[in-house]
């Protein structure tokens, strides 16, 4: 098993582990739904689902647009559902997936209309094989900012608010700060939409 770090940053691969909860009793049609929806079309990304998740792996900015979709799928207007994303990129282990990272970026194509709701988000970054790493980490929150999302600080992570547009769009930028600057990364990130602790 190869556990060393890509620490010469010569994997170029970027995946997302994406998880999909919805608070309602019919929790598979939602998430199947969104799925089979997704495997309809022609995806310029690796994907596997198992017990726990759909992993998507490929050239970054298609690998955002997939999930960015999945989500957007799976989002009912009356349904307090959670999103949880791991990205991350620079391990050697996503080299099965080199063959997609020639596909040109592509959105994805998809008979339902996507909405663009409102998201509320916490996330934290983590980089590898880097000592002085903070203050990229403080770059990638100003680039929230600038984004529009209003990060918060918390304990243990940051939060963001605003529509999924606007945070998958983030994401793609946050990922493309880290993939010039950082080795070896990871973006752990929950979205809520719907929650019932935002009603008065």
């Amino acid at each position: 098993m190869n556990i060393t770090c890509n620490l010469d940053g010569s994997v170029d691969v970027t995946g997302c582990k994406l998880s999909i909860y919805p608070m309602k009793d019919q929790f598979v049609d939602i998430i199947l739904g969104a799925v089979n929806q997704l495997n309809q079309v022609k995806l310029p990304v690796w994907s596997q689902t198992d017990l726990f998740s759909t992993t998507y792996r490929g050239r970054q900015e298609n690998v955002v647009n997939v999930v960015k979709t999945a989500c957007q799928l799976a989002y009912h207007d009356d349904v307090h559902t959670v999103f949880e994303l791991t990205f991350s990129k620079g391990c050697p282990g996503d080299v099965d997936a080199d063959r997609y990272l020639n596909e040109a970026i592509q959105p994805v194509i998809v008979s339902t209309e996507l909405k663009n709701f409102h998201v509320d988000c916490k996330y934290s970054f983590y980089a590898f094989g880097d000592a002085d790493y903070m203050q990229d980490i403080v770059h990638i929150v100003d680039l929230a900012t600038q984004a529009g999302l209003k990060p918060q600080s918390m304990h243990y992570a940051t939060a963001l608010s605003g529509t999924v547009e606007d945070l998958f769009r983030y994401f793609d930028q946050a990922l493309t700060y880290a993939h010039d600057h950082i080795r070896h990364y990871v973006i752990e990130a929950t979205i809520s939409v719907n929650s019932p602790s935002l009603e008065d």
